[in-house]
């Protein structure tokens, strides 16, 4: 027998996709990423030997591919924009080849009633800005401030529902702190001063959307709740300080405006506080988010540590808790994910 369900009113199906899984670095005109220098450098750090420029077939095969979602019910799709692509450089004159393809795939979501959901950043730094300092530089965010405008003015007439940053986590965690990112930095320091930089940029970002536009911008994180191994106050500890690196740390200043005071305790007790302006403490508090996005693939498990860390090694956050597989977990073979 066959049972239908129906979504209750106002609730969103539909998927999502970042630039550089569906566009192709040599699809069209593009500035180059971080993504293209890292393989055409490091091509031996890529699964299989895939790069950039071999993806989805989305950029030429759009208008199928949202005929496709249509028929499986979909009333949104998360797409993001490439900001090499958009503005080759990350500065300066836009592509207008790039204003097309991206007007184009708005209106045909559109055309089938689905709702177009923008995200402006997904991994994929223009290499002119990393090659600036990335995210360590107040010019690369007043650069990516100039990029959200030109973003909102083209499209936001259509497009009512933005984010700022997919997974802000990731870059800091890949690109500053495990090495699985370009520029493959393995610095707390630069990554703390990263991911304070990105929630800065975030908020800006917001700041001029609510001056100039009509609709919700957000920003969406990947959340990894903290589990402790046991209610032994030391194993609770160790999750708590967990819980703050990985997700209060982008979560509080989000919905809150305010980072949490243990986490700001911790960083200056260790000597690790982010280089900060006096106008950021308002800019944040003022600029929370109109709607949170949450992508949930698996929870940390943690303990505390087996064996304190040596003292002369870097500061990581690894020092205050030990990952934790619980017996009897259950794995997804494809993922690695518990």
């Amino acid at each position: 027998m066959t049972v239908e369900y129906q979504f209750p009113e106002g609730f969103w199906w539909g998927s999502a996709a970042s630039a550089t899984q569906m566009e192709g670095s040599r699809n069209g005109v593009s500035g180059e990423t971080i993504w293209d220098h890292w393989f055409e450098n490091e091509p031996n750090r890529f699964f299989d030997g895939v790069g950039p420029h071999q993806t989805s077939v989305f950029y030429n095969r759009y208008k199928e591919d949202i005929r496709n979602m249509k028929k499986i019910g979909h009333n949104t799709f998360r797409l993001s924009l490439s900001w090499a692509r958009l503005i080759p450089g990350g500065q300066g004159e836009v592509n207008q080849e790039a204003v097309s393809f991206y007007s184009n795939v708005i209106d045909e979501l559109l055309a089938n009633d689905i709702e177009p959901f923008v995200n402006l950043f997904h991994f994929d730094m223009p290499i002119e800005m990393q090659n600036k300092g990335g995210w360590e530089s107040r010019e690369v965010i007043a650069a990516y401030v100039d990029y959200a405008k030109i973003a909102f003015d083209l499209f936001g007439d259509r497009v009512k529902t933005w984010f700022t940053f997919n997974e802000p986590i990731v870059p800091v965690e890949g690109g500053y702190l495990y090495d699985f990112h370009y520029p493959n930095v393995v610095d707390a320091r630069r990554a703390i001063q990263v991911a304070y930089h990105t929630m800065i940029a975030h908020a800006k970002v917001v700041e001029l959307y609510h001056q100039e536009q009509d609709g919700k911008i957000g920003i969406v994180l990947n959340l990894t709740p903290s589990y402790p191994r046991s209610q032994n106050p030391a194993d609770l500890k160790a999750s708590h300080i967990c819980d703050l690196f990985f997700n209060r740390s982008f979560l509080d200043p989000a919905v809150k405006g305010e980072y949490p005071e243990d986490l700001i305790s911790l960083l200056e007790e260790h000597g690790h506080l982010p280089e900060t302006q006096p106008e950021d403490k308002d800019l944040l508090k003022n600029n929370i988010v109109d709607l949170l996005g949450v992508n949930y693939y698996q929870p940390r498990r943690v303990k505390a540590k087996d064996h304190l860390p040596n003292p002369y090694s870097p500061f990581m956050p690894d020092w205050f808790f030990d990952n934790y597989e619980m017996p009897g977990r259950k794995m997804n073979p494809y993922r690695g994910y518990v």
